[in-house]
């Protein structure tokens, strides 16, 4: 799996009658659970995602923001109850708890929820204020995979993972009209730009850091085998964080070819993710001016 990663600063279905909740109860791992929530996602065509109310996002952003306080045994909002469910998650492969905000609500017993939300994960004890973050899971392949196995690994802060297939629905974003509604990465309606806006609150001016993990078509960059970047075609100074992240790639893989924006030969590659509304609110932005400015 050839890698485009954007840093940005700062399998059971319980299919049935009736609206039985899709918990994901038998995943016993973080790699487990996260193929099982997305294998009940809204797929490619089905127009099955469902855009949160304002009052939906204010109170997503809530839960998020107690989660990251280090709380897990609460009651979520009124706007979301019975819609997902917040509980300690223990991966039986290191034996550590986890705490976990999913979508679990089937009305209609077909295998699916109901509105493609998303998932987040937080870990009380983590060495590392990172966000690993999947929103294009299934269209993006194993990236979900990726970014859960390296919070893991890394012993980060948090994970968050997009609750449908990018191009589930026809209906194109307001933000960005070219992309469907159901694209996370260029519609700020979403609860994936939501846990974001509380991210970055939660933290402030604190050092801490999100990494976006996409994927690339054989064919879109075929010179290039990781790309990072964090929304800007300039030039990268030695000391700037992807810089350094590309040093570090390189002396774990030093065959790879590793680009950067700006970088000699570079231009091969022209995924800069100008467009991405999550790294133009963290670099530099704001939540109301994703739609016409870029990252500064």
């Amino acid at each position: 799996m050839r890698r485009h990663v954007i840093p940005v600063v700062a399998l059971l279905v319980l299919a049935g009658c009736g609206n039985a909740d899709l918990t994901c109860s038998s995943s016993t791992t973080l790699d487990a659970l996260t193929m099982c929530i997305q294998a009940q996602m809204p797929a490619s065509g089905s127009n099955g995602y469902v855009a949160p109310t304002v009052d939906q996002r204010a109170d997503w952003q809530r839960v998020v923001t107690q989660m990251l306080q280090g709380k897990c045994d609460f009651a979520v909002p009124a706007s979301l109850s019975g819609m997902v469910h917040v509980r300690t998650f223990t991966d039986t492969s290191n034996s550590r708890n986890y705490c976990l905000l999913m979508e679990v609500r089937d009305q209609n017993g077909n295998g699916v929820v109901d509105n493609g939300f998303g998932t987040f994960i937080t870990y009380r004890g983590a060495a590392r204020q990172v966000s690993h973050q999947a929103v294009h899971p299934i269209a993006d392949s194993a990236t979900e995979n990726q970014a859960v196995s390296v919070f893991r690994d890394t012993d980060s802060r948090s994970f968050l993972m997009a609750g449908a297939h990018r191009d589930a629905n026809s209906a194109m974003s307001t933000c960005r009209p070219s992309f469907p509604e159901s694209d996370p990465s260029h519609n700020s309606s979403t609860m994936t730009q939501a846990t974001n806006e509380a991210l970055l609150a939660y933290y402030g001016p604190t050092s801490w850091f999100a990494i976006q993990w996409h994927g690339m078509a054989a064919a879109t960059c075929p010179m290039t085998d990781v790309y990072p970047s964090h929304g800007r075609d300039v030039a990268t100074a030695p000391t700037d964080k992807i810089a350094i992240l590309r040093q570090n790639v390189l002396a774990a893989h030093g065959t790879w070819d590793v680009d950067l924006p700006g970088l000699p030969g570079s231009e091969r590659c022209r995924l800069n993710a100008t467009e991405n509304v999550q790294g133009r609110l963290l670099n530099g932005g704001t939540a109301a001016n994703v739609f016409g400015t870029e990252a500064s």
